[in-house]
């Protein structure tokens, strides 16, 4: 079953919410509430610990959920969520979202499938021992994948290193490496992937 057709039949009578660039959507130990579907825009998921260091777990971009977690085991957030640039979400209540997967299988394969891609995209993002151009190659790929479309608009040069666990210099050193195989166009915050077929061999090789 498609999973945009799906989400949509659930998400399209739901309020539209609109989150300007840096507003936190949810905080860890918050209560459980809505569910949300990004219409528009990207959303940080990180781990806040204790000594003050934030964990990078996710982005999550057009048609992925937020919040779907805490809705379904009746737990606290797990997660903060902020919004990376303006982004816009559908929303619907949490028990209604719940109740809906109860009801369907398909619905419950469309969400542990979704589950999975997003695990093995961070397994992705964290592999950097073959080198920061690959991981970067790797990262690319995957949220392009998530727009739909051959670029990667609005996500700044900063959380691009922060995703890939680098400094903000050895990033701009990675794209500029990139650019110069002919793989993106890039003028911030818009990256074109204009050859993917680059950034699959330099996201499969040990370069």
């Amino acid at each position: 079953m498609d999973a945009d057709r799906c989400w949509d039949n659930i998400f399209d009578r739901g309020r539209t919410l609109t989150y300007r660039k840096d507003q936190p959507i949810f905080l860890k130990g918050g209560q459980r509430g809505c569910v949300l579907r990004v219409v528009e825009g990207w959303a940080l998921v990180t781990d806040p610990h204790p000594d003050g260091r934030r964990a990078f777990l996710e982005l999550r971009g057009r048609g992925q959920l937020l919040g779907e977690t805490s809705a379904l085991t009746g737990g606290q957030r797990n997660a903060d969520v902020t919004a990376v640039c303006r982004t816009t979400v559908r929303a619907v209540n949490g028990d209604r979202f719940a109740a809906e997967l109860r009801r369907s299988d398909d619905l419950i394969g469309v969400l542990l499938r979704a589950h999975e891609s997003h695990r093995k995209a961070n397994l992705r993002v964290g592999l950097r021992s073959f080198g920061v151009v690959n991981g970067l190659s790797r990262l690319l790929l995957d949220l392009a994948g998530t727009a739909g479309a051959p670029l990667v608009a609005g996500i700044p040069q900063k959380v691009l290193a922060y995703a890939l666990g680098v400094t903000p210099r050895t990033l701009y050193e990675a794209v500029a490496e990139l650019e110069r195989r002919g793989a993106v166009s890039v003028s911030w915050p818009v990256i074109g992937l204009t050859d993917e077929t680059v950034l699959r061999g330099l996201a499969h090789s040990d370069e």
